[in-house]
């Protein structure tokens, strides 16, 4: 460009030059700003269903991040790119449902966020504002429809396939990696597939649920010119769903599986030398550097002096170690060889830092007996400390009774408990009685309590109760208080609780047929990838995105009678009072009752309601006696919380009704309708248990006729009428137990 050739030109160049300037600012503040993102928040809460809700906050829109899930460890990966991270920690523990903790890394321009898994769940994610949401699914809604596809028969037309939406395998590959790895590369037609992984039989086998194959993918792959550890792949239908085994090579190899959107990656990696040798140390405990030992008729004492040369430890031998030994070890560690030898001659060796002793097993153990003879003098000669323990939640008595080794901790601590004005009772496992224990105020039950292998007292130990402030006086050695106060900590825990709602119904058996299709056909549509699919009044299946209830254990029989239990879903309690309350509406049915209690776990729960019928009984002294029988709707629960949060139920369920009067006599008497149901039950944390099988049935038939004109042939049945009434009425009883858990924060 020449300013003198041309003044015009340079105008326009100039002009050019300076819009260019322009655009590269604007251009250069754009991206600064689009690089200017930042978590400034992130919070958790449980839903319905035992859900876990992670929630992400930014200062601005959000941009849909890239997510890969892995399966060994089980985790998902979101990558915000342009985003920094403005959080005052980078580590979040859930620990709720399927999550474990969350993971916060700012680094090279972008942030990632790891949710670790218990295990691998299905999730769903979306935007609204500022706010990004991944919703983890429950666990146990993906060990139930794995347990459902394994167990239940395989179907061309199932009612599984008929709900839930088809999915494809697209593409098998397989490839090799940089060291060797081999990877199986599958391309499914959606990102929230659910996979089963497990090995068998030294295969390792890949389940696809309600999943379709092209037939140009069903075939056998041989892939060991590969030179990875994988040997052979195969991929075949089965039913609705597809199979692929994998077939590695015999050796060491680990493997692992993750997901990137559409993308599942199966990687089998040869293991290193350092790793096979971590392996053969489980199997082979002998970790000393090898020797060979090639000896004829040679003294122990020599050779244990060789050994010491060898692995410059300081080998002491006792006086009573004598004789020879012929020996011929060839490469092998000299632990194990020291063993060996020691063995042959019958000694042993006892080893402090890197002084090992060898004398003859009866002399170690003999040395051995005199160091705890000696530990045995010094603890009885130790001086006694008195220490005053504030028991919070459990009964100080029972504590007592547990440190002295009594079997039955509650009546120990009754009986020793000493009253407010006799000070303290002792806990001696009820060796003497109350009055005795507080006449003596002292509790002297030394040589009281269980065996003295449970008693976490020192023989010279004490320990006393005050029942009035919940406090256990304990008076020990130094050493024995740590083992109390550490047992104390463990014990001394509040015990979970169980709320326990319970509904009965008296319904027509259709009412308990209909309530069982309409959950089953819930419990099918259930596909674990946040779109459930349903039935509308019509019948017509439909697709939303709405909290459907699953997990029917087994859809109930369309033929009468029986017994009936069947297990609803978690959060089904709105849908359940719907059920109940149409039914009374359509007048099928009654809600009898609608008790709900709180007990502890292992505590029995007890409800009733009725009345007292009186009736009278003769008697020769007295004459006529008036007595009351109970007649009255009872319910006996007793809870156990399982480690895994379910809840099995002891039940004991009990319907009396006065009956119709009978004349017995001369005088009318009331007899009793009796309906009882004893039965155990477990059930998971917020599901419902429906019980029946006790019902009755009525039949009436009544028959009207116009005289004359009704007996007249051919047109009599039009003035006769026939009515015949069947009715069934069944006894219903829902439960649900809930466990108490405290509200989840983060701080």
């Amino acid at each position: 460009m020449s300013i003198k050739q041309n003044k015009n030109g340079w105008k326009v160049a100039g002009f050019g030059f300076w819009c260019s300037v322009l655009l590269s600012c604007f251009v250069h503040v754009a991206l600064v700003h689009a690089d200017d993102g930042a978590i400034n928040n992130l919070e958790f809460s449980t839903l319905a269903g035992n859900q876990v809700q992670v929630q992400l906050e930014m200062d601005g829109p959000i941009v849909e991040p890239k997510i890969f899930q892995t399966d060994n460890p089980s985790r998902i990966a979101l990558d915000f790119a342009g985003v920094k991270s403005n959080l005052a920690k980078k580590s979040f523990p859930i620990n709720q449902g399927a999550a474990g903790t969350v993971y916060v890394v700012e680094a090279s321009g972008r942030t990632r966020v790891i949710i670790n898994l218990v295990e691998k769940v299905p999730y769903e994610t979306k935007i609204e504002g500022n706010k990004f949401y991944v919703v983890l699914k429950s666990s146990g809604t993906v060990a139930a429809v794995n347990r459902a596809v394994q167990q239940a028969p395989v179907a061309k037309d199932s009612v599984i396939s008929k709900f839930l939406p088809e999915q494809n395998i697209k593409s098998i590959d397989f490839r090799r990696g940089p060291n060797g790895e081999g990877r199986l590369l599958l391309g499914l037609s959606a990102a929230n597939t659910v996979v089963d992984a497990k090995q068998n039989a030294g295969k390792v086998v890949l389940s696809f649920l309600n999943t379709k194959l092209p037939e140009s993918l069903v075939k056998s792959f041989d892939v060991s010119d590969f030179a990875t550890p994988v040997q052979k792949i195969e991929a075949s239908p089965r039913g609705d769903s597809v199979n692929i085994v994998i077939t590695p090579n015999k050796g060491n190899y680990d493997y692992s599986s993750y997901q990137s959107d559409n993308l599942l990656t199966v990687e089998f990696r040869p293991l290193t030398p350092a790793e096979k040798e971590a392996q053969q140390k489980e199997k082979f405990p002998y970790i000393g550097n090898k020797l060979s030992l090639n000896f004829q008729d040679i003294e122990v004492r020599s050779v244990l002096q060789i050994l010491a040369d060898f692995t410059e430890l300081n080998i002491i031998a006792a006086d009573s170690v004598a004789g020879n030994v012929t020996l011929r070890l060839n490469d092998v560690p000299w632990d194990q060889a020291l063993e060996l030898i020691l063995k042959s001659k019958g000694l042993a060796k006892r080893q402090n830092g890197n002084v090992v002793m060898v004398a003859p097993v009866a002399e170690i153990m003999k040395i051995e007996q005199e160091e705890l003879d000696s530990k045995k003098i010094f603890e009885e000669l130790e001086p006694l400390k008195t220490e005053n323990i504030q028991i919070n939640y459990a009964k100080a008595g029972e504590i007592c009774g547990v440190l002295m080794g009594v079997g039955n901790s509650s009546q120990g601590g009754q009986s020793g408990a000493g009253a407010s004005s006799g000070g303290g009772g002792g806990c001696g496992g009820g060796s003497g009685s109350s009055v005795a224990s507080q006449q003596a105020g002292s509790g002297q039950n030394s040589q009281g309590g269980g065996p003295a292998s449970m008693r976490l007292l020192s023989p010279r130990g004490t320990a006393i109760v005050d029942a009035r402030t919940n406090t256990l006086i304990v008076k020990d050695t130094a050493k024995a208080m740590e083992d109390v106060r550490r047992m104390i900590k463990l014990l001394d825990v509040p015990v979970r609780q169980v709320l326990i709602e319970s509904r009965i119904v008296i319904a027509d058996t259709s009412f308990a047929q209909n309530l069982g299709t309409k959950f089953g056909v819930a419990h099918k549509a259930d596909v674990n990838s946040g779109t459930q699919y349903g039935m509308t009044a019509s019948g017509a299946e439909t697709s939303e995105n709405s909290q459907i209830l699953s997990d029917l254990g087994s859809a109930l029989a369309a033929s009468s009678g029986g017994a009936l239990a069947l297990t609803l879903a978690r959060g089904a309690d709105y849908l359940l009072n719907l059920e109940i309350s149409a039914l009374q509406d359509d007048g099928k049915g009654e809600l009898v009752s609608n008790p709900r209690v709180m007990t502890s776990d292992m505590v029995q729960a007890s409800i009733k309601q009725g009345v007292q019928i009186p009736y009278q009984t003769q008697s020769q002294a007295t004459g006529p006696v008036t007595e009351l029988v109970d007649a009255v709707l009872e319910l006996n629960v007793t809870p156990q919380i399982t480690p895994s949060g379910s809840v099995i139920m002891l039940l004991d369920i009990k319907k009396d009704s006065p009956g119709t009067p009978l004349a017995t006599g001369g005088n009318a008497t009331v007899p009793i309708d009796t309906r009882q149901l004893k039965t155990k039950v477990q059930v998971e944390d917020g599901e419902t248990v429906v019980l029946g099988g006790i019902y009755e049935s009525t039949v009436q038939e009544s028959y009207n006729t116009v005289p004359w004109v009704s007996d007249l042939p051919v047109i009599g049945w039009m003035f006769k009428k026939s009515v015949k009434n069947d009715t069934k009425k069944e006894l219903l009883v829902f439960i649900t137990p809930k466990v108490v858990k405290e509200s989840m924060t983060i701080k």
